[in-house]
């Protein structure tokens, strides 16, 4: 997450990290440091062993980053902000489908089911839990989806301005202006949806009593 979908966090959400393969998850030989808190949310802890099972599992990801414990941790810490947020207007559970078919892809991340049984085992999790997960996740994105469905259409004018700061690409691809103008807008759009999903991240830190533990 080094290879989300946070899932979470939305996949075009900025705060998504890195997918790390078993062997590369930070472990300790000192039993006295296998787990430690490393945020607080509304009293709600953040745990080394929450990360380690999140990038074990794929289950954030995004861009390679320098520090993927420190990046999980605080994209558990918004991951659980909008879980309350989520739980508050009740969106309609997520298909059982929608469901099988996330897990299916967390699955394929491993040679076979013995390999998902042993990270499973390893991080404490229970397909249960993993399950609930997915649920979460999927109920996630169907909410940000709706309270976040009206993002700005762009203008004729930022339309040109991003197809003229683009053309090379186009040009490479041969499409004309016409072509690459449907384009365009789903990106602008995409841009002003993270823009407003981060704004509104920022205010549920603001009204949430956060903990940052170093």
């Amino acid at each position: 997450m080094l290879a989300l979908s946070l899932w979470f966090l939305i996949p075009d959400s900025r705060f998504l990290v890195a997918f790390a393969e078993p062997d590369q998850v930070p472990v300790t030989g000192n039993p006295e440091l296998l787990d430690r808190t490393l945020a607080l949310v509304g009293g709600q802890p953040i745990t080394l062993s929450d990360v380690r099972a999140a990038l074990a599992l794929g289950l954030i990801q995004g861009e390679p980053v320098a520090n993927p414990v420190a990046a999980v941790a605080l994209a558990l810490v918004d991951r659980e902000l909008i879980l309350r947020e989520v739980q508050r207007y009740a969106p309609p559970a997520p298909g059982e489908a929608a469901v099988e078919a996330r897990l299916e892809d967390i699955r394929k991340r491993f040679p076979d089911a013995a390999a998902l049984t042993r990270v499973l085992d390893t991080h404490g999790f229970t397909d249960t839990r993993l399950r609930a997960w997915v649920r979460d996740d999927l109920r996630t994105q169907a909410y940000l989806a709706q309270r976040f469905a009206s993002a700005s259409t762009p203008t004729e004018q930022e339309l040109a301005s991003a197809y003229a700061r683009a053309r090379a690409e186009f040009d490479k691809a041969g499409q004309t202006v016409e072509q690459a103008t449907p384009v365009l807008r789903e990106r602008l759009i995409a841009t002003r949806r993270r823009e407003l999903i981060a704004d509104w991240i920022s205010d549920l830190r603001r009204r949430t009593d956060v903990v940052i533990l170093q």
